[in-house]
């Protein structure tokens, strides 16, 4: 039995957001949000209404677009800054399974915004890497892929996500699964999560 998709829960965050023109904003289960980067010039005044909002991190995912300003510019809004960078392919596999402690403690603690440059694709990904790889995140809460569901066509295009996720558990080394707090037989529990995120971002009822 397919489990019923939880990301409609209520989140503070994103209620006091949404009245802002934010592009691409969600709540991200009752914890944070998502968006587009607020990179563009102009965009200053945003992250103090996402500062006033309860926001105290911004979590970067963007790679090689990545530039010092937006660091510069976040750290004047007072708000913390973390770049992780999260592709499907290009990144070092290695190198996004090290970041992963950080990102899940980040996200753990809440009162965050993630975005990459669109606020779409490489935050999916991120998002599925919290869900498949971080088992306290409870089975049942499914996180939307919103980046990759397209409602009108009823359609979800998973292969990029497929493409890290599986990268990921190919690679792993078991210091890597003990640095996350995982056993060393997880590729049972992560081919479980992974069909269960993909069965629910594919129900469009």
């Amino acid at each position: 039995m397919t489990t019923k998709a939880t990301y409609n829960c209520s989140n503070p965050l994103y209620e006091a957001l949404r009245r802002h023109p934010i592009v691409d904003l969600a709540p991200v289960y009752d914890k944070g949000v998502r968006g587009r980067t607020m990179s563009g010039r102009g965009s200053n005044w945003l992250l103090a209404k996402v500062r006033e909002a309860g926001v105290k991190v911004i979590i970067d995912l963007r790679t090689a677009d990545h530039t010092d300003r937006y660091d510069r510019n976040v750290a004047e809004a007072g708000l913390d800054y973390h770049n992780i960078p999260i592709d499907s392919r290009n990144t070092d596999v290695h190198q996004i399974i090290g970041s992963l402690p950080l990102l899940f403690d980040l996200m753990d603690q809440g009162n965050f915004y993630i975005a990459c440059a669109m606020g779409r694709h490489r935050t999916d990904i991120a998002i599925a890497l919290y869900y498949v790889m971080h088992p306290s995140v409870p089975f049942d809460e499914v996180p939307e892929m919103r980046g990759h569901r397209y409602k009108e066509k009823k359609e979800f295009r998973c292969d990029d996500i497929a493409t890290r996720l599986n990268s990921v558990i190919k690679a792993i080394t078991p210091e890597e699964l003990t640095a996350l707090g995982l056993p060393a037989d997880y590729e049972a529990e992560f081919l479980r999560r992974k069909k269960n995120l993909f069965e629910v971002n594919r129900n469009f009822e």
